[in-house]
């Protein structure tokens, strides 16, 4: 008895350690990959669950505040990341907002669509930053070639500003 709960016990300790690893994922990007200073991108080997990456062929637009040029601090901007490939119906992202001077977050995300984004930081290095990144359900197109996801940003104060994006489309 004392031999199985033992060995049921390093199972589950595998198991989690497993679980725990970074890795391949559809569920969202793992942190710290938009190529900001000190960061991998998302064309890491490994990143994107054995699907053939983009091969140039996608667009991408980023459209913060409804297209306004002047930002005011403490104001909520809606930020929409678009990918467009006609031949793609699965779509991923990740990006961050930071100081470009200081390489630190500036301002702060918030998920309005929990079922297609969420917010990721990472455990081991960079981890101030806050990047928001698409869940398993958010790399789903929402119409033919198309992947779009809306998420808010909230200005704390202004500085120039760096945003980060690394973005990538998968067949299917």
């Amino acid at each position: 008895m004392k031999k199985a709960i033992t060995l049921l016990s390093f199972s589950v300790t595998i198991l989690l350690a497993y679980a725990a690893m970074p890795g391949p994922s559809s569920s969202g990007a793992p942190a710290s990959h938009t190529g900001a200073p000190g960061e991998k991108t998302c064309a890491t080997v490994g990143c994107h669950d054995d699907n053939t990456l983009n091969e140039g062929t996608a667009s991408v637009s980023i459209e913060i505040g409804d297209g306004i040029k002047k930002y005011i601090a403490g104001q909520t901007y809606p930020v929409k990341i678009r990918i467009t490939d006609a031949n793609k119906q699965r779509f991923g992202f990740q990006i961050t907002a930071m100081n470009a001077e200081t390489q630190t977050n500036l301002g702060s995300f918030i998920i309005t669509d929990a079922k297609r984004t969420q917010t990721v930081k990472n455990a081991y290095t960079l981890k101030e930053r806050e990047y928001v990144t698409y869940t398993f359900n958010g790399t789903d197109a929402v119409s033919n070639g198309v992947g779009e996801w809306i998420v808010n940003w909230v200005l704390q104060k202004f500085i120039r500003t760096s945003y980060l994006l690394c973005w990538r489309c998968f067949g299917q």
